[in-house]
């Protein structure tokens, strides 16, 4: 039998992106839409009706990540650097970076993991503060890529 993966046992790394104390990761999906499935595409000679589904090019949903906020600012310098317009000289570009989710078994093995390719923040949430919360502080980005592939 397969392993059982938990979901309270993984990371979340992107290149220069590391040591941080993820709460959540989220849309780790990928679909490929359908052309033609909403029924009948037309009627030929002798009223034969024509139906055919057919895959198009595959979807992805952007990915959250959560963290626990500290004093360090680099998941804000990656969006802030990604998507600040000068006229044109926005940087997004060259700071995509590699990014992938590891699940791990109880024993801290590597069991399953997703790659997720040329990623980059396309919003930064900071931390919703309130005087009688007990919980951590925490900072949210989402990302867009151009896709997702579970290697192992």
């Amino acid at each position: 039998m397969a392993e059982l993966l938990t979901a309270c046992k993984f990371y979340f790394e992107a290149d220069g992106v590391t040591e941080k104390q993820i709460l959540e990761v989220g849309g780790l999906s990928v679909e490929s839409p359908v052309a033609g499935d909403a029924g009948v595409l037309g009627s030929s000679k002798g009223g034969t009706k024509t139906r055919q589904a057919t895959p198009t090019s595959e979807k992805f949903s952007k990915v959250t990540v959560k963290v626990v906020a500290t004093t360090d600012k680099d998941l804000y310098i990656w969006y802030k650097d990604c998507n600040t317009n000068d006229g044109g000289a926005s940087t997004w570009n060259s700071n995509r970076k590699a990014a992938s989710v590891t699940a791990y078994d109880q024993a801290g093995g590597m069991q399953a993991r997703w790659e997720i390719k040329n990623a980059y923040p396309c919003k930064y949430e900071g931390p919703k503060f309130a005087a009688g919360d007990t919980n951590m502080a925490n900072e949210t980005l989402e990302l867009v890529h151009e896709g997702i592939e579970r290697v192992q």
